[in-house]
């Protein structure tokens, strides 16, 4: 009920479509399913079929949602569609999109029925701003990740720049995940948001330590893979794990540039088998990289970031002022809860 209430909104006689595929938790498609139907809402569960390429069940997807009108499209399945023709399509029809990325039933309690949501939130919002006001980024972690990239570009290289008509490098902050609004009309589970800086200055090395998808091979990193960064693109994998060899084999001649950096901040999220929920882990760093259908994410653990030589974050925790107190709140439960566990 908090999800359909509070998240989508979820009015009665409004249409709600769930898309699944085997990487579904039929115990949540279910369980939403029948919920929306008790309010008073009309609900239908679609299934795909996952045996077909990606941009094959994107396309039977965008027919469906063609065929048949709906208020809110939820994204249960493992495979996400938010890149894809079937989201643009849907916005395009004045939908409401909202994607929980294969949770699994334990997942979905902690994340979606436990969380403060209004505070998870504020807490985003205050992390954009901060983030949005950077001139330079470095995130490092104790196994070895040292990247460092430009937020903007400085005074003199702008006056060039509107001189010449060149356009300027792109950088951005989008708002944090979790919330639909007008602005935001399709988003994902809470305790997120992502940024990247100017291509071109993105350098240094990306140790991921904690999670790789796709290829759905990897999954959980047992051994960190480390790559090299070189004007915004993955130039060298290197480690002597299997899974790193996976993973070498499966960028190679793909897009291989840095597409995005992720800050989780979720207090319930685990390091667990779902990469909707493994990036938002609290503090953990996602580096996502390449376009769609090419793009993948790796997941950096416990990282420290620094905005304009200033530590933000420290191994996976917020010491900035307005972020630690945001913290303390978000985390109370979660340490209330392991306190009484222990009890």
């Amino acid at each position: 009920m908090i999800f359909l209430n509070d998240l989508v909104k979820l009015k009665v006689e409004e249409k709600i479509l769930f898309y699944t595929d085997k990487g579904t938790d039929p115990g949540i498609a279910f369980t939403l399913h029948e919920s929306a139907n008790d309010m008073g809402a009309k609900s239908e569960v679609f299934e795909l079929d996952s045996s077909l390429s990606l941009p094959d069940m994107a396309h039977v997807l965008t027919e469906k949602i063609e065929r048949d009108s709906f208020d809110i499209i939820c994204e249960l399945s493992g495979q996400y569609f938010y890149q894809t023709t079937a989201w643009q399509r849907a916005l395009q029809l004045g939908a409401r999109l909202y994607s929980l990325g294969g949770l699994k039933v334990d997942d979905f309690i902690r994340c979606v029925g436990k969380a403060d949501h209004t505070l998870m939130h504020e807490f985003g919002v205050n992390l954009r701003e901060i983030i949005g006001k950077a001139k330079s980024v470095q995130i490092i972690t104790e196994k070895g990740t040292d990247i460092r990239f430009d937020m903007n570009i400085g005074l003199i290289h702008r006056i060039i720049a509107k001189l010449t008509g060149k356009q300027r490098p792109y950088a951005y902050v989008t708002p944090p995940s979790g919330k639909l609004s007008h602005d935001v009309p399709a988003t994902f589970l809470g305790g997120q948001i992502a940024f990247n800086g100017i291509p071109e200055t993105i350098e240094g090395t990306a140790v991921i330590d904690g999670y790789v998808w796709p290829p759905k091979e990897i999954g959980h990193v047992d051994e960190p893979i480390h790559l090299k960064i070189r004007r915004g693109r993955v130039t060298d994998v290197i480690s002597n794990s299997s899974k790193a060899k996976l993973f070498a084999d499966w960028i190679n001649g793909k897009e291989n540039h840095i597409k995005h950096f992720c800050v989780g901040f979720h207090p319930y999220a685990k390091l667990s088998g779902t990469l909707v929920e493994v990036e938002r882990v609290f503090g953990y760093i996602t580096v996502g990289i390449g376009e769609y259908p090419f793009h993948t994410d790796g997941v950096m653990i416990d990282p420290t970031l620094l905005l304009n030589r200033k530590i933000v974050e420290k191994e996976g925790s917020f010491i900035h002022k307005k972020l630690s107190m945001l913290e303390k709140g978000l985390r109370a439960g979660e340490y209330g809860e392991r306190q009484g566990n222990s009890a």
